[in-house]
């Protein structure tokens, strides 16, 4: 990740660039797929359209993490949204482009290799599983369509043989549920988890807390950050701890947890604490923040 790299900065620093490379591939992969163009070759509001927000969602997931990819998109149908947007269309684009973060992550879970093949490789697969969830009817490719978009977590394509996933009482690697407020805490308490199978020897394990031990593979810290932590961090702040925060996301193969995530660990399994507010001997103030047991 570069070192001077915010999220919420991708889009208009980057944008010309990825914009030219992201239509040049959508062109070339509807020649190959034949899904709808408007007139002039247009990709808005239409197949092409969903075509190109999800697979560059994929893509941005690829390069920045799941979690890079859902900012820079929400801070994009954001500014659109300021601009007179139509509500439709921020639909279609924010539910496409959580397609797009969820197929990244089934390629990882179905291609442990992916890294190792050539860009061009990479690229296939993901127009591939873009172009299969077009025609399955899992994408919005107009403004008619009256599904909703609802934000969810993405699940973590990680197994317990890495010792970060834990299980759930049918024996199957846990994933971060969804955001919800505390009020709604007490009545779900559950974690969502992923449906394949796991050794046998690791059904000992399922009431072991997923997180509990859990240490920072670059420093061996168990701080353990939150999307409300990075979110609310100066540029400075991001820069010192961008390293340890890349390592974690890697760690957890993408995903981001955020507080209700930690708060729902705590209370089910310990498998993590929060630590207050407090100030060093030397009158350095450190911030709370969730580490694990």
């Amino acid at each position: 990740m570069n070192r001077n790299y915010n999220p919420k900065e991708y889009i208009s620093n980057k944008e010309r660039k990825f914009t030219k490379e992201m239509i040049n591939d959508t062109l070339k992969y509807q020649k190959q797929y034949g899904f709808k163009l408007g007139e002039n070759n247009s990709a808005h509001n239409n197949e092409a359209d969903a075509f190109r927000h999800t697979y560059m969602q994929s893509i941005l997931a690829k390069r920045f993490t799941p979690y890079v990819s859902r900012e820079v998109s929400k801070h994009h149908e954001e500014k659109g949204n300021r601009n007179g947007q139509d509500p439709r269309e921020a639909n279609m684009d924010m539910w496409n482009n959580q397609q797009g973060q969820q197929i990244y992550n089934e390629i990882r879970r179905e291609y442990p290799n992916f890294d190792k093949l050539s860009e061009q490789q990479q690229k296939d697969i993901i127009a591939g599983k873009v172009v299969k969830r077009m025609r399955e009817g899992k994408l919005i490719t107009g403004l008619e369509d009256l599904r909703k978009f609802q934000e969810q977590t993405p699940q973590l394509p990680f197994t317990p043989t890495r010792g970060v996933g834990g299980v759930d009482n049918n024996g199957r690697p846990l994933g971060f549920a969804a955001d919800i407020d505390t009020g709604q805490l007490a009545q779900q308490l559950g974690l969502q988890s992923f449906n394949m199978e796991i050794p046998e020897q690791l059904q000992s394990q399922q009431k072991q807390s997923g997180l509990f031990g859990y240490t920072n593979p670059l420093t061996g810290s168990n701080h353990i950050y939150t999307r409300e932590e990075i979110g609310a961090m100066s540029s400075d702040e991001f820069a010192k701890h961008e390293k340890e925060i890349d390592a974690q996301t890697r760690a957890f193969s993408g995903t981001m947890p955020t507080n209700g995530d930690l708060q729902r660990e705590a209370i089910t399994n310990g498998g993590v604490v929060y630590v207050n507010s407090y100030t060093r001997s030397d009158g350095t103030k450190v911030k709370g923040y969730y580490r694990s047991c």
